[in-house]
């Protein structure tokens, strides 16, 4: 059964500038950064002067220092104070005998959205305003629930490919560019890239997907699906 996590919508929305069929998130996610238009400046003499270029580097805040793992678990359906702190953190679910309905929600986002066995990683914390500090679990059997840093992430290395299946997020190293993309579900295909510190949704759309992210490192991408991926670095 397809399952559309976050914040897609069940319906393909039409993409204005493609014409594809997508799936959109809300307007008030606050996780995609709307891109600037760039302005000319002008010289007192009024003529138009170069616009200076822009570089191609994130600018990516250092992240803090090793922060232990946290762990909870449970059976069933619960409340989770967390007491991690105001920083990005990676969320681990694991449900393996879970048959109906799975869900994790913070204060502000939705993580897990799924059917039946559930183990997959998300982030919190990817906006700077926003610190989470309580798990909603719905679940109908036991889980376990696993906060841990960057340092607990697979880092992709130029050249070679990751694979796995269902919600991941990997790690991108300083040089790197871009990243290929090739995706194999029945659901919907969702590839978020995290850099300094906001969120990004290249990619969203139904069904499968293949091709190529800008991403220049050092960033985080969080792939998102029910089925199959594989992530190369270039």
């Amino acid at each position: 059964m397809n399952v559309i996590r976050r914040f897609c919508a069940a319906s393909a929305a039409v993409l204005l500038t493609a014409g594809l069929m997508a799936c959109s998130p809300p307007a008030n996610t606050g996780r995609v950064v709307p891109r600037a238009a760039s302005e000319g400046l002008r010289s007192s003499s009024g003529a138009p002067t170069p616009t200076p270029p822009t570089s191609t580097t994130a600018t990516t805040t250092a992240p803090p220092g090793p922060q232990p793992a946290e762990t909870h678990s449970g059976k069933g359906n619960a409340t989770v104070p967390m007491s991690w702190p105001r920083r990005l953190g990676f969320v681990t679910f694991d449900c393996p005998q879970c048959s109906g309905h799975v869900a994790v929600n913070t204060e502000n986002e939705l993580i897990v959205n799924d059917i039946g066995p559930y183990k997959g990683t998300q982030w919190i914390n990817d906006m700077p305003d926003d610190q989470a500090k309580t798990f909603t679990i719905k679940a109908n059997a036991a889980w376990k629930l696993t906060i841990t840093d960057e340092s607990a992430l697979p880092v992709l290395q130029p050249g070679k490919p990751l694979a796995g299946k269902r919600d991941t997020v990997v790690s991108v190293p300083e040089g790197v560019s871009s990243v290929a993309v090739t995706t194999k579900g029945n659901g919907n295909t969702a590839v978020w890239v995290h850099s300094g510190d906001y969120s990004d949704l290249p990619v969203n759309q139904l069904g499968d997907y293949k091709g190529s992210v800008p991403v220049p490192g050092p960033a985080y991408v969080s792939l998102e699906g029910d089925g199959t991926w594989t992530i190369t670095a270039s």
